[in-house]
């Protein structure tokens, strides 16, 4: 893959604009090693407006679908993008790239695990898990993050259930707990104050 120059002064933009260090120029623009194989870069698969949070290298493993150890292996790398409206999943296997992509209102529930040899994060849709595997050299606590990013998204995405896995269909949210939650991502670093103060307009002028 070849990135054009507009590729790169866009992946460029972006990574400025991340709050988290794993959003890089390169990785976006597909010139990083663990990505340069892959047909086409993250840059391209963006939709307007899309903003990059975090962006991981796929572990060796893959991802399993269903079952952690019934993995999808990439043979010409992969990465994982979190950004501001889904995870996106990119494997470069024989045939072609596979790629998935997960809107956080389809997400029901998130895990992190860490591990001396490998991580990994967990997400469920409502008819199937995605185990996403990560190198052990990537920090724990980035991979913590990074789950918990995607716990508050989902949440903000199904606001009367909470979303996430973490409540009942039964138990809607108040306007209360929902402003009460939104504060907690903000002081947790999971959101900047301009889209803090964004949501919270939102929040108010239901």
């Amino acid at each position: 893959m070849s990135p054009t120059g507009d590729d790169r002064r866009f992946a460029s933009m972006l990574a400025d604009r991340a709050d988290h260090p794993s959003v890089t120029a390169d990785r976006l623009a597909g010139t990083a090693d663990a990505v340069s194989d892959l047909e086409s870069a993250l840059v391209t698969r963006l939709v307007a407006g899309e903003e990059p949070e975090f962006c991981f290298e796929c572990g060796d493993e893959g991802v399993g679908f269903d079952d952690p150890e019934s993995t999808v292996t990439p043979e010409r790398g992969g990465v994982y993008l979190f950004t501001d409206r889904r995870v996106y999943l990119q494997l470069g296997v024989e045939g072609g790239d596979e790629s998935v992509s997960l809107p956080y209102g389809d997400i029901v529930g998130v895990r992190s695990r860490d591990g001396v040899r490998r991580h990994r994060i967990d997400l469920a849709v409502a008819d199937a898990k995605y185990f996403l595997w990560l190198p052990a050299a990537l920090d724990a606590d980035d991979v913590a993050r990074a789950a918990e990013y995607v716990t508050y998204r989902s949440k903000a995405e199904s606001p009367d259930t909470g979303g996430g896995g973490s409540a009942s269909p039964d138990e809607p949210q108040s306007l209360r707990d929902r402003l009460e939650r939104l504060g907690d991502a903000k002081s947790r670093g999971l959101i900047d104050e301009e889209e803090f103060q964004r949501r919270k307009e939102d929040l108010l002028d239901e």
